[in-house]
């Protein structure tokens, strides 16, 4: 096992230029909208990707990421996509990360994916990478990669009370043994798997493979509502800050995604963290999923964050993952 600090080398976001505001997805999903509704979600717009393949922004963002930490695509050992949104076709016979693998030509690179963590996805892909460069000699940098695009017409999740207006975008993080700065000290998950169903696409499944009506992402709102999301993820984060004799006051910095005006404010009330709390993107872009946590965290560092600060990046994953990952810039 090699003791040496594994880090971010470099971190990149892409946001499609063409945006729609949260009027015109209202109105374009037949719901009607109110400013009560968008003072709760706190979003005024979202980003909407018009090319023909997700794919697309990742190798985008994968090549900026690459360039910031002077890599070339053969320097990377494996590829990890974090995406929560399908893709161009139904997995397990089709998974971006080899498509991506291609296109970048990192031959080097074996691929993974998965999507079964929500906005806690990111997490679950710093875990992994970091065991894998700890335990692995062979394994120094991974790109963990996101690219995700809503189905169309189905950008609010439950539309009879959305908790959320979803935007298109991509990221990417170089991690790597022996990079020079924001250190990955640990990543704690944790899953509640009788909440498996809470947010699910029942259409193109074996449950319903040919109900097209049914393909859009659906919110069981009784369960979502009954489970203590923040409540979970605050006795989480204390749990890892614990393990490593921290508390709240030594994080210089919190990260959570913009899931909505709502989840943050409730964010803060179990947290304390209003004056740390990267937040900015949220009205701009709407949720990008997992990716959220990638723009936030490079935000915190244009807007304050040095080196040397804690940051603790926070995701309930809709309450089924919920997960934390603590760094030192």
């Amino acid at each position: 096992m090699n003791d040496q600090p594994i880090g971010i080398l470099a971190a990149a976001t892409l946001l499609p230029p063409r945006t729609k505001t949260l009027r015109e997805i209202f109105e374009e999903e037949g719901v009607p909208f109110s400013e009560e509704a968008a003072s709760r979600l706190g979003v005024e717009q979202v980003h909407v990707f018009e090319g023909e393949s997700p794919t697309d922004m990742a190798v985008e963002v994968s090549k900026d990421a690459l360039g910031k930490g002077s890599l070339s695509p053969l320097d990377l050992d494996a590829i990890i996509d974090f995406s929560v949104m399908p893709q161009k076709y139904v997995e397990p016979a089709w998974s971006m990360s080899n498509e991506l693998q291609a296109e970048l030509g990192a031959k080097k690179a074996f691929t993974l994916g998965y999507s079964g963590g929500g906005c806690s996805n990111l997490h679950v892909a710093l875990k992994f990478a970091t065991s894998l460069i700890r335990t692995d000699e062979e394994v120094r940098t991974i790109l963990l990669v996101a690219s995700d695009c809503a189905i169309p017409g189905n950008r609010l999740i439950d539309r009879t009370n959305p908790v959320t207006a979803i935007g298109d975008g991509a990221s990417a993080l170089i991690v790597q043994r022996g990079a020079p700065g924001s250190a990955i000290i640990d990543t704690m998950v944790s899953t509640e798997g009788s909440l498996h169903d809470v947010i699910n696409i029942p259409g193109g499944g074996i449950a319903h493979p040919a109900r097209l009506d049914l393909y859009r992402l659906m919110l069981d709102r009784a369960k979502y509502d009954a489970f203590d999301r923040v409540g979970g993820l605050k006795r989480l984060t204390s749990a890892l800050l614990d393990k490593h004799a921290l508390g709240e006051r030594d994080i210089g910095h919190f990260i959570t995604p913009n899931i909505s005006g709502d989840d943050i404010d409730a964010f803060l009330d179990h947290m304390g963290s209003q004056d740390h709390l990267a937040r900015q993107n949220l009205s701009s872009c709407g949720h990008l999923h997992s990716n959220d946590l990638v723009m936030n965290y490079l935000s915190a560092q244009l807007n304050g964050a040095r080196a040397g600060d804690l940051v603790m990046l926070a995701s309930h994953g809709m309450g089924f993952t919920t997960a934390a990952t603590l760094l030192r810039l």
